[in-house]
């Protein structure tokens, strides 16, 4: 596959994860987050067990009777529990701009875990990184009401959690090359917490499921199945820079479906702060190929 390619699969992948975040406003007109939660993570692990079926019918035993993959995967699942649940419950109040946007500072939290846990050197780039993004979302929550203000804040929280679970697929990875098995086990504990707080704190009833199917089936199978294997088909062909600006793309794609689906207009500030954030994002990831230019320089320069 080439690159031009691989790009292309990664900005559809992009283009689904975006208009996703409108499929998971409004579908919940009948039933709460978290139900909405359990129905999507059921179809999303649906779609992706005949893959791992086909391509990785030994792994998901391999991971079951390692305990150090197990708690992994375990850990992993239920930081991306956290992540969706927050991000869905947060889409009761927020717009979807701001939740798409905010989302995305999970690429600077994992450069900043990577700093203060795993003591990785940082570069400058990434701390004025850092600097905008968190202006852009003080643009993007600032002059609106105290609980929609409450319900951005745990936009942040998700976004941290977002980062863990990135981190933590990275370690998963580099241990056994499982996507599908991984991502399944995933889904399933998605599943089985948001059933479980949807049974304690909401109604789910299945004819008001029913009647947000196309949501539901959309951010499943599509957003979580489908987009899941597209960026895993296509990041490996693809360079790291690239492919990691293309798929932020999202944020702008849910602001964009936002505002031609749901007619969620942008003030001068909420359009400023989507540029900042954008902007911070891109940098961040941009940061380890200046780090290896520079490295190099000076390396050539030495001899």
């Amino acid at each position: 596959m080439s690159h031009r390619k691989a790009n292309v699969l990664m900005l559809i992948a992009s283009l689904i994860w975006g208009t996703a975040f409108v499929s998971q406003t409004t579908g919940m007109g009948h039933i709460g987050p978290f139900t909405f939660g359990f129905a999507r993570f059921f179809f999303a692990m649906i779609t992706v067990l005949p893959l791992a079926i086909i391509w990785e019918k030994n792994n998901v035993t391999k991971i079951i009777y390692n305990k150090n993959l197990l708690l992994l995967s375990l850990f992993t699942g239920f930081a991306l529990f956290m992540g969706m649940g927050l991000q869905q419950y947060s889409l009761l109040k927020s717009q979807v701009s701001n939740a798409s946007f905010l989302s995305t500072l999970y690429v600077p939290f994992v450069s900043l875990i990577s700093r203060f846990i795993f003591k990785s050197r940082l570069t400058w780039i990434v701390w004025i990184a850092v600097v905008l993004c968190l202006y852009g979302s003080y643009l993007l929550s600032s002059n609106q009401a105290w609980d929609i203000q409450q319900s951005d804040s745990l936009l942040f929280i998700a976004a941290f959690f977002f980062a863990v679970h990135i981190i933590l697929v990275d370690i998963f990875m580099k241990q056994l090359y499982s996507p599908f098995s991984f991502g399944f086990i995933q889904y399933f504990i998605v599943f089985g917490c948001s059933l479980i707080i949807a049974l304690l704190f909401e109604n789910p009833i299945l004819a008001n499921i029913q009647l947000e199917w196309f949501e539901i089936i959309y951010t499943g199978v599509f957003s979580a199945g489908i987009g899941y294997t597209l960026q895993i088909i296509a990041q490996s062909k693809a360079h790291p820079a690239p492919a990691a600006i293309i798929l932020s793309m999202e944020s702008v794609f849910g602001t964009i479906a936002a505002w031609f689906i749901l007619s969620q207009t942008l003030d001068l500030n909420k359009i400023i702060g989507c540029v900042v954030i954008f902007i911070g994002v891109v940098l961040v990831q941009l940061a380890p190929r200046y780090r290896h230019k520079n490295g190099r320089k000076n390396y050539m320069n030495n001899i």
